[in-house]
């Protein structure tokens, strides 16, 4: 796929991870590190052994990505979002927050239409991950 090398820029290589190390790291360790893959010609992103993770892009008109999360519905009543990762920011254009909100506003969009979810955590928060009420 021809996004495959933006997408592991966005996911692995982003130059903003170190502002989010701990998290990282604790999200790694607590379910398992992120994979890309392909499937049914579209590109997908699994994390360790868990089952139901979704993934939500962002992208340019073009396709080209602009940012990435990666959750899943965990106890029922919650969604973790397990990774983001979203385009360093450029000169004065700050894309990057505005990209950011947008994803976590369509990731509590979904909570709020899935039957018993009440909050969303973020993990990349350390060791307290931030809880949001849906």
């Amino acid at each position: 796929m021809q996004q495959r090398p933006a997408l592991e820029q966005l996911l692995f290589f982003n130059a903003n991870q170190h502002r989010v190390r701990v998290g990282i790291e604790q999200s790694i360790a607590t379910y398992g590190v992120p994979e890309i893959y392909e499937q049914d010609g579209s590109l997908r992103i699994r994390v360790g052994d868990v089952e139901g993770v979704q993934t939500l892009f962002a992208v340019t008109e073009a396709g080209r990505p602009l940012g990435v999360a990666v959750f899943v519905r965990l106890a029922d009543e919650r969604f973790v979002v397990l990774h983001l990762g979203v385009e360093p920011r450029f000169g004065r254009v700050d894309v990057n927050t505005s990209v950011l909100f947008r994803l976590m506003h369509e990731i509590r969009g979904a909570a709020r239409r899935t039957r018993g979810v009440h909050r969303i955590e973020l993990v990349y928060k350390g060791r307290n991950a931030v809880r949001l009420n849906v």
